[in-house]
């Protein structure tokens, strides 16, 4: 193997005696050629390590950054400025936020229509791999299994949510329930049952006594606020739903505030920076003229 020093002159040949390497064989890059002629053009003119022209050029750059802080704050302080008419929006935005805020708190009549005292015979809970929880309605039978992929995380199983596996809430809906409640009702049923199941199991998993004699009417209990149904649990859909919807105003509501005041308070700040940057302009300038350079 050859091996060619980068930095000599000469090489070794396959004999091992040094060769001598022709210095103007060493082809340059073109453009490498034209960047060491401009430099070398210029070199005359000034030094790219010149500390003067090292201190103009940073001048030069912190004079024009200082130009812009003024142009911001003669900005900032005209009664028409960007920040005024940003805070201005964001004060409608807040108002439109305030106003549906109050109409999403207020509480309406929730969807309600009596059932039926029916008990609920508890059958039976599997507390496998795949808990199954097994009860009947009348003489409706429900019966509700983990989902089978479940994932076992260290040396606890992770409880996944229950699936109806038969079972239908179209059975219990009344046959004097209004037609425009009967699907509101059906929607109720396949939620509350849903969680009457999944305590059965949490019951079970956690030994804790079950419910004794629970009923139809355990799953549709009247709401005090709203009057809607509530689940087994005591849930009322209809309520949670209003407030999740004014939360999320809230939420809408604060972040709208900090917002304005963040931009009333940048609008202060450059006002405020205004004289300082006014004074650190001519310091700049004059620094300038000391070394030579006319400023415009």
């Amino acid at each position: 193997m050859v091996w060619r020093k980068l930095f000599g002159g000469t090489t070794e040949s396959d004999s091992g005696k040094p060769e001598t390497v022709d210095e103007s064989r060493r082809a340059i890059p073109s453009h490498l050629a034209q960047a060491i002629e401009r430099r070398s053009g210029e070199g005359d003119r000034q030094s790219p390590g010149d500390p003067v022209q090292r201190k103009l050029a940073a001048l030069r750059r912190q004079r024009q950054a200082i130009l812009f802080d003024i142009e911001q704050g003669e900005l900032a302080d005209t009664p028409d400025n960007p920040w005024t008419s940003r805070i201005t929006l964001l004060g409608e935005a807040m108002q439109t936020v305030t106003d549906d805020l109050a109409i999403a708190s207020r509480v309406a009549l929730g969807p309600f229509h009596p059932v039926p005292a029916t008990q609920i015979a508890i059958e039976a809970i599997d507390e496998g791999d795949v808990a199954t929880v097994a009860f009947t309605v009348g003489s409706e039978r429900f019966v509700y299994a983990d989902d089978p992929d479940w994932a076992e995380r260290g040396h606890q199983i992770a409880r996944t949510e229950l699936v109806r596996q038969s079972g239908s809430v179209d059975t219990l809906i009344p046959s004097d329930t209004p037609t425009d409640l009967r699907a509101a009702l059906g929607e109720h049923y396949s939620d509350s049952l849903f969680v009457f199941a999944t305590n059965l199991r949490d019951r079970s998993l956690d030994g804790e006594p079950l419910p004794e004699s629970p009923t139809l009417t355990d799953l549709a209990r009247p709401c005090p606020v709203c009057g809607g149904w509530m689940d087994w649990r005591g849930t009322c859909q209809t309520c949670a739903r209003r407030n999740a919807e004014a939360m999320a105003l809230k939420r809408e509501e604060v972040r709208l505030l900090d917002e304005r005041a963040r931009e009333a308070e940048d609008r202060a700040r450059i006002v405020e920076g205004l004289s300082l940057a006014r004074t650190r302009l001519r310091n700049v300038e004059a620094d300038l003229a000391r070394l030579g350079e006319t400023v415009e």
